[in-house]
């Protein structure tokens, strides 16, 4: 499948393009203006939303193409498992500076043989000088200076910064003494970057050239003493005045990072000079996932600040954030991307990801030949997340979804074991919704209530003795997270089940359907139905109350409660309920229902009792077909929709309202577009 799809389109025919110069296979594009020398574009959007993707599909193009580095900043070492396991807040350095050694070390590989490569010596020596220079090195035992050599060779470089009296000469032959002493003796990992080698190793190898006699206080050194205005001193004494700085215990290093980053672009600056910009040489493109990470804000900000100096000229950053895609403007509706481009929020353009519609899912799934119903049971578990829809894609390639029966065709779908054992497809979605595997469990259970009120029951109910306070509270922080937007079910007060995203409440409760035990099944939803018991009058039975008794498989408990509503409610409010009641979640396989026989309020006797007789099956018929299209496994049956129809016909005739007419029409065919209860509309009124 071609990233593409989904509306993206803009970015990767238009925005990227323009502002790198270079269509995706190569060819040359009018690179469009922006404000500041540093173009950052922005992409938002929730778990599973297709961040990730779109970023290796740009990696993947750009590539061989220009100088190009991806970096995700929510993960150890940046996604380079040499950069794993170190601290940020350490002596010698932090994960800024850790990136900005992997941003230059992966931007300066040679691209291609008619480019130049990007070197970075002000980057370079800035990064030397806080991650190198150490009052007691060690080195391995085969090192050509040992490491009382290795002291005795920073000790004179102290005595340099501190000796102003030396002329010039005698301080640049220490330094370079200095710097070929760490050439020699670094160990590889001393910096922490390891088998990488180039980074580390780098830094002194671009720096040195740059320091010894003949280029002192030019380049590199010389853009150090002009941008270290507040030091005294020469450069060399600036600069390490600079690194006091850094290594201040409790210190604010957020300024001096800005620093490094101004560095950095300053080295990018110097190599775009008049020439390449004229020749419309395309820039470095940095392609940075999960900025909402702390060192997003770290990186980011002052790349943005620097970036708007005069005759800056930065790299194009495109950066993936998590984040809610609806309050910033539409990627696919990006009509003209040279104005997107030219009307920056702070120097960013922020555009928000787009949801997958089912014309995507179509195409996703290609031309091959696949059941009717397979893209509305993708858009049903998916919810719009493209991250989402391509697991469930492959897993229906992975199952053979022709030998697949008529009833449940969902089941499989969702219980397909990849080929590489990282279990179900249920479980493969929650993983990457719900990082955390014991939120997943605990949120699986809560998946059941109604709403917060019985969630917390739930909890206190099933674990009274449980020494932590907030388990409810800490799961909704979670869900605000991951949650897309609430979808109220009709004909309420606009009330929300707990989970209130649709696709992950479904995920949940298929996986606390298959793994509890029919006894755990009857226990949750008999603690949950007991906060909604009715208080005796008529009609009083609540629709969250008859809910959970249909989970518990209580069919016929259910129809005569709803039989003896009929008569006590409006038809409006009586359809809201019934839309409510066949939400409830399936019963696991092996469950058992222990029924309660009892005489229904709604079957009278004498002169009624044959009307009445009528009713109760319709309303037996109705609930039957409609609970049964409402288990989200189902596709579209239309023998059971018809049954549905049929029963609401029945039930007009016996109360001709407008209520009965209109849901006779349109629950009919929402069910044959997939919609299932609790989400068939509701009719107005209802007055009989």
């Amino acid at each position: 499948m071609g990233e593409r799809l989904y509306g993206m389109d803009p970015l990767f025919d238009e925005l990227v393009p323009g502002l790198v110069g270079l269509d995706r296979k190569g060819g040359r594009r009018p690179r469009v203006a922006t404000p500041g020398g540093t173009s950052v574009i922005e992409l938002v959007g929730g778990r599973c939303s297709g961040r990730t993707s779109l970023l290796a599909a740009l990696s993947a193009d750009y590539a061989p193409l220009v100088p190009l580095v991806r970096a995700d900043l929510a993960v150890p070492g940046f996604g380079d498992p040499f950069l794993a396991g170190l601290p940020d807040a350490r002596p010698d350095g932090s994960h800024l500076t850790d990136l900005l050694y992997l941003l230059s070390y992966k931007l300066g590989l040679r691209v291609r043989r008619t480019m130049q490569r990007l070197r970075f010596p002000r980057l370079s020596l800035g990064l030397l000088v806080v991650t190198a220079w150490r009052a007691d090195e060690t080195s391995a035992a085969a090192t050509t200076v040992s490491p009382q050599d290795l002291r005795r060779a920073e000790q004179r470089l102290r005595d340099v910064i501190s000796r102003n009296g030396d002329d010039q000469g005698e301080r640049r032959a220490r330094l370079a003494e200095w710097i070929q002493a760490l050439e020699r003796d670094l160990p590889a990992g001393a910096t922490g970057l390891g088998p990488l080698e180039g980074a580390g190793r780098a830094a002194l190898r671009t720096a040195a050239p740059r320091l010894l006699p003949s280029q002192v206080n030019r380049g590199a050194l010389r853009w150090w003493d002009d941008h270290l205005r507040h030091e005294q001193g020469d450069a060399v004494q600036k600069l390490f005045g600079f690194v006091r700085d850094f290594r201040r215990p409790g210190g604010d290093r957020l300024p001096l990072e800005a620093s490094l980053i101004a560095a950095f672009l300053a080295d990018i600056t110097h190599h775009y000079g008049p020439l390449r910009r004229g020749n419309d040489v395309p820039p470095p493109l940095i392609l940075l996932d999960n900025t909402h990470a702390p060192l997003g804000a770290r990186l980011l900000g002052p790349l943005r600040r620097e970036g708007t100096a005069k005759g800056v000229m930065g790299p194009v950053v495109v950066a993936a954030r998590l984040g809610d895609a609806r309050a910033h403007r539409a990627l696919r509706q990006v009509a003209d991307p040279s104005a997107a481009l030219g009307q920056p929020t702070d120097g960013v353009v922020r555009l928000g990801l787009p949801e997958l519609e089912r014309g995507d899912i179509d195409r996703l799934l290609g031309d091959a030949d696949r059941p009717p119903y397979l893209p509305l049971l993708i858009d049903r578990f998916a919810g719009c997340r493209a991250g989402s829809s391509r697991t469930l894609a492959g897993a229906a390639d992975a199952v053979a979804l022709d030998c697949v029966p008529d009833a449940y065709p969902g089941a499989p779908l969702l219980d397909a074991v990849g080929a590489d054992g990282g279990g179900s497809t249920v479980d493969r979605l929650l993983a990457v919704l719900l990082p955390e595997s014991a939120q997943r469990s605990r949120l699986a259970l809560l998946a059941s209530a109604l709403d917060v009120a019985a969630a917390r029951r739930l909890w206190s109910g099933l674990y009274p003795e449980d020494p932590l306070d907030g388990r409810v509270e800490k799961a909704l922080e979670v869900l605000e997270g991951v949650c897309r937007a609430p979808v109220s079910w009709p004909g309420t007060d606009g009330s929300v089940p707990f989970v209130t995203d649709p696709a992950l409440r479904l995920l949940l409760l298929h996986r606390l359907r298959t793994r509890t035990a029919p006894e755990g099944w009857r226990v949750i939803h008999q603690h949950l139905r007991s906060g909604y018991a009715p208080d005796g009058g008529a009609g009083s039975v609540p629709a969250a109350y008859l809910h959970h008794t249909l989970a518990l498989g209580l069919t016929g408990e259910v129809v005569r409660s709803l039989h003896h509503w009929l008569a006590h409610s409006t038809p409006a409010a009586w359809l809201a309920a019934v839309n409510i009641v066949c939400a409830a979640p399936h019963p696991p396989a092996e469950f058992e229902a222990v029924p309660v026989d009892g005489p229904c309020g709604g079957c009278g006797q004498g002169a009624s009792a044959a009307r009445d007789e009528v009713v109760h099956r319709a309303v037996a018929r109705l609930l039957e077909a409609l609970w049964e299209q409402s288990d989200p496994l189902n596709a579209p049956c239309s023998d059971r929709i018809d049954q549905v129809e049929s029963a609401l016909r029945t039930l007009y005739e016996n109360e001709p309202t407008d209520a009965f007419r209109q849901a006779r029409r349109h629950w009919s065919a929402r069910l044959r577009e997939g919609v299932q209860a609790p989400h068939l509309t509701v009719p107005e009124g209802g007055a009989r």
